[in-house]
């Protein structure tokens, strides 16, 4: 579809119309449904939730019998891609090995009567690349729910350094690595998303079924799928404990020595704001000690396990003291599912509550006002804590509910209003939408009810739910006055949004234990009461010592020593840390020349020509290596031994970031490049098929009308400028600005072959910069926005991104999981019928000063901080920390493939990284930036000429970039 030029259009509304008179077949009865229709898509797609599934069958039998499957008897369905196998696996003889991340097999299940059934897996995760095996579960051909589709059982992970936490030199605590322990399991299939204090049920009819498991993220092993029902928990019967059977007991578990993990981000934290925390390693004010697990909020997430190991030397009669803090949900309180050697013993301990509050605190098990005692074997016992949703798991299940349909209901108004209603139209929402009103005035009773029950469970009648009746009277407000309806779609964004927010927030279960007691009935648990002296001395001290500890220098070593080189690093804390513990441990062992490092923040340029930079830094990301290239105080690195070798690794490009006159100054470590994300379940009600409907500029261009009629967007990268002061890359050559893509994909660069001048004089210059700007103009795209709400509310259904947007909508939007993914960005045909999806990337590197002590050490740094190995440890330890949101963006591509993608996305990405062309760094860039960007704003905000525009400020980037060279003397005057 061709459309014609025409000017900058003021009224979102009325470019859509313009847009549809030009192109009237998008909007056939055969390819675009109506608003009816599109109500149908969200009603159907709500009624496929969990929760839905659970209240059809609520009535259905939960048979007191069992049905089992057996890995052995698998069948891999015709054309499946799976490295499967029959035979021994740890001990356990004719198990399913499923050795491959992809693929589908069958499983046959008699069921001996109707009803629902929970399903428990014995099973053993293979060692991969992956933090757990995730699988859809399917019964004769169908998914049950859409939480079948993304079942996830965990892998068992422990610390690298077993039963004790090291120390590194200075005395700090060193966070032990964690590693997988492949090892048998057997668990039930959970609720991932949090919500259901119960295992996933499955309704099936008596008789044969199939049973198929498919998956983008396996290698595991089976012994058996078994189908059941839970027996009722026994109550705990306070007569019966014998407590004179042990006495004078006392066994102490460390938060943060725990025995097993069920994900690798349940790793030993610290913390240091109390004398009364309790560490195997003793205390410190002004040391770093890990002395708990669970802080900062890193175990909150449902289905969660933490298992400490101990020994009892008497059995007996036991009750535990568990030492805790919640202070992360305010007026909340968090739950655990207690085990005892994988059991749990009563149905009072199938749900222990630890209230809100600032300071350490003792929760005991309890019956009425008296300590439960549970019975311990002499030996090696476990005891389990399990996040589980509690009470609150089923309010947040219906507030999903209504958040999902009440932004349903937006949608629909907005493609009635637009996103600008007319103040002086009515429009009559309550007739075109007559169920909307009633459905209004139910959300708001149930939100009203939904705030009355967690006020209720809280004990308090605090503010912590206020959000929920704020919505309420907006949704009255609406009840009262439907005319009222388009003047408040800005409120009522806002509240979902913000409902959305809380509902995410406080379906954790955050939860910090310093350490567990288990006492026999003649020993109390260890005070909390605090001493206030005793405070005040530990504040003094920390105090005094923050005047002689050098926070900044992370390891002891001497930086003026002649054997030592000194590296910079500017990310974070938690990556810093993570860095000094791989070189600590894996370089600065056996190396001639070590390597201390400090963390920084900004400052480089200032202290290299000041004389007091370092002599490496990791990460120097922008425009800085070239920068510093350009005045000549970086180290060739092409010119070292064993460059080629080091380089082969990453993409064809990736180190054009770094190349200057000839010379490569850096070698990358990260890599940031775009990604298209699209909402599947709102672009099937349009009948927009991704793969091929957005392949290409044009393919996105014909799909403009189906959702703009809708008064849906499209959000494109659009370079932002730096703040005044800062430095950084050159902003429109920033990972997927959209200019740079389509310049690339016609095969033309920014600049000429000895990057003196740009090429944006030519006929593709041109026509990338128009299309550039026709799609602000002719098709009213937004030039800010806020990607991530709006893509999670469907505003904006499509938009290109960086790809570690992806690992932001995993974290922090769970109500949209499985409704969207990614793929590589649009691309240009070429002559040959190729579609070309060339983008530019961002990045950061690791440089090396001429100051340092010896080259040729700190190049076989660089090698082994660039090598497969090293980057492969640091992207998982991270992860570890920081979680899915952390996820390394590694430059390196085998890397990247060790990482936590799954074989599809990996795949996908892949495709994009092979398809990028780097944009080179030159000293001028600001100059191209701020031209460039003139430029634009002139065409898309003034209605300027596009060829001339383009044109006139071409001239004074050449200029500019002229003036430079001469500033640096290296322009050539031969012509002068």
């Amino acid at each position: 579809m061709k459309h014609t030029g025409f000017r900058r259009i003021a009224s979102s509304a009325l470019a859509a119309a313009l847009v549809l008179s030009m192109a009237p077949s998008a909007f056939a009865d055969d390819s675009v449904k109506s608003e009816a229709s599109a109500a149908a898509v969200d009603a159907a797609n709500r009624e496929n939730t969990y929760s839905a599934y659970l209240k059809r069958y609520a009535d259905a039998e939960r048979p007191n019998e069992e049905a089992i499957c057996y890995g052995k008897d698998f069948k891999a369905a015709e054309g499946s891609d799976i490295s499967c196998s029959v035979e021994s696996v740890d001990g356990k003889d004719n198990v399913f090995k499923w050795a491959s991340q992809t693929g589908q097999v069958d499983f046959t299940v008699n069921i001996p009567k109707t009803g629902l059934y929970f399903a428990e897996i014995s099973y053993e995760a293979l060692e991969g690349t992956t933090s757990d095996v995730q699988f859809a579960l399917s019964i004769d051909g169908k998914s049950p729910y859409a939480t079948a589709q993304r079942i996830t059982m965990p892998k068992v992970w422990v610390n690298e350094s077993g039963d004790e936490i090291l120390k590194d030199s200075k005395g700090n605590d060193i966070r032990p690595k964690q590693k997988e322990e492949v090892m048998w399991q057997t668990k039930d299939i959970e609720d991932i998303d949090g919500l259901s204090n119960d295992p996933l049920a499955f309704y099936m009819e008596a008789g044969t079924h199939t049973i198929t498991l498919s998956s983008e993220k396996a290698q595991f092993a089976i012994e058996y799928i078994k189908f059941y029902n839970h027996e009722k928990l026994p109550s705990y019967d306070p007569s019966a404990p014998q407590l004179s059977m042990a006495t004078g007991k006392r066994i102490t578990l460390e938060g943060e020595l725990a025995k097993y993990k069920s994900s690798k981000t349940l790793f030993p934290t610290s913390d240091n704001t109390s004398y009364m925390t309790s560490s195997s390693n003793g205390s410190s004010p002004t040391k770093e000690k890990y002395n708990t697990i669970g802080g900062q909020g890193n175990w909150n997430k449902s289905t969660e396990t933490v298992t400490w190991e101990f020994n009892v030397e008497a059995a007996g009669w036991y009750k535990i003291g568990i030492r805790a803090r919640q202070d992360q949900m305010r007026g909340m309180y968090s739950n655990r599912r207690l085990y005892i050697n994988g059991k749990v013993p009563y149905e009072e301990a199938d749900q222990v509550k630890f209230y809100y509050d600032t300071e350490w605190t003792v929760t005991s098990p309890s019956f009425g006002d008296d300590p439960m005692y549970f019975y311990l074997e002499s030996g090696k016992n476990t005891l389990t804590l399990e996040a589980i949703p509690g009470e609150i798991g089923e309010i947040m299940d219906e507030i999903d509910d209504i958040v999902y349909n009440t932004n349903s209901y937006y949608r629909q108004i907005r493609q009635i209003t637009g996103p600008s209603p007319d103040e002086y139209n009515n429009y009559n929402i309550d007739k075109a939408l007559p169920e909307c009103i009633s459905d209004f005035e139910k959300y708001s009773e149930q939100l009203i009810e939904a705030q009355k029950k967690i006020e209720e469970l809280s004990g308090t009648g605090g503010t912590e739910a206020v959000t929920l009746r704020t919505m309420s009277i907006i949704l009255d407000k609406c009840v009262d006055k439907p005319d009222r309806i388009p003047s408040m779609m800005s409120q009522i964004k806002d509240n979902i949004t913000a409902v959305s927010a809380w509902v995410t927030q406080y379906r954790f279960q955050p939860l910090e234990v310093d350490m567990i007691e288990l006492c026999t009935s003649d020993e109390d648990f260890t005070s909390t009461d605090s001493s206030f002296f005793k405070g005040l001395s530990y504040g003094f001290s920390k105090f005094i010592g923050s005047f002689f500890e050098d926070y900044n220098s992370l390891s002891d070593l001497d930086e003026n020593s002649s054997d030592v080189m000194t590296a910079w690093i500017t990310t974070g804390r938690d990556n810093a840390k993570v860095v000094t513990s791989l070189i600590n441990n894996g370089y600065n062992v056996d190396a001639k020349t070590k390597v201390n490092v400090k963390l920084v923040v900004g400052g480089i340029v200032e202290a290299t020509f000041s004389g007091k930079g370092p002599d490496l830094a990791l990460f120097l990301g922008g425009d800085y290596p070239i920068q510093l290239a350009a005045r000549d105080v970086l180290v060739d690195l092409s010119k070292m031994d064993g460059f080629d070798d080091v380089i082969k690794n990453f993409s064809k490009d990736a180190t054009v970031l770094y190349q200057y006159n000839g010379g490569t100054y850096g070698i990358p470590l990260e890599q940031q490049f775009p990604m298209l994300f699209y909402r599947s379940d709102i672009l099937e009600e349009y009948n927009i098929d991704p793969a091929t409907d957005l392949a290409t500029w044009d393919g996105l261009i014909n799909v403009l009308p189906a959702l703009q009629r809708n008064y849906m967007e499209v959000g494109l990268i659009l370079a932002q400028m730096g703040s005044a002061g800062v430095t950084q890359i050159s902003a429109t050559t920033e990972a997927g600005n959209t200019f740079a893509m389509l310049l690339l994909q016609q095969g033309l660069n920014y600049y000429n072959e000895d990057q003196t001048k740009t090429n944006f004089d030519t006929n593709e210059a041109v026509s990338a910069f128009d299309k550039w700007t026709k799609f602000y103009t002719t098709y009213s795209f937004s030039q800010t926005y806020d990607a991530f709400t709006r893509f999670r509310m469907g505003d904006m259904p499509i938009l290109i991104n960086n790809y570690g947007f992806a690992n932001q909508l995993a974290t922090a939007a769970p109500e949209i999981k499985g409704c969207w993914n990614f793929q590589p960005v649009p691309g240009t045909i070429q002559k040959d019928g190729s579609i070309n999806h060339a983008a530019s990337s961002a990045g950061a590197g690791v440089v090396v000063f001429k100051k340092v002590p010896n080259v040729d050490d700190a190049w076989d740094f660089v090698k082994w901080f660039t090598s497969t190995e090293t980057q492969t440890a640091y992207g998982q330890d991270i992860e570890a920390v920081l979680g899915t949101l952390g996820r390394y963006a590694s430059a390196n591509e085998e890397v990247l493939a060790n990482l936590s993608w799954t074989t599809t996305e990996y795949n996908k990405l892949k495709e994009q990284l092979d398809s990028q062309v780097e944009i080179p760094v030159i000293p001028a860039s600001y100059g191209v930036t701020r031209n460039l960007m003139n430029a634009f704003r002139q065409v898309v905000n003034d209605a300027d000429n596009a060829r001339d525009t383009l044109f006139w400020y071409n001239k004074d980037i050449n200029d500019e970039i002229e003036r430079k060279l001469e500033d640096l003397d290296m322009y050539e005057y031969d012509n002068k």
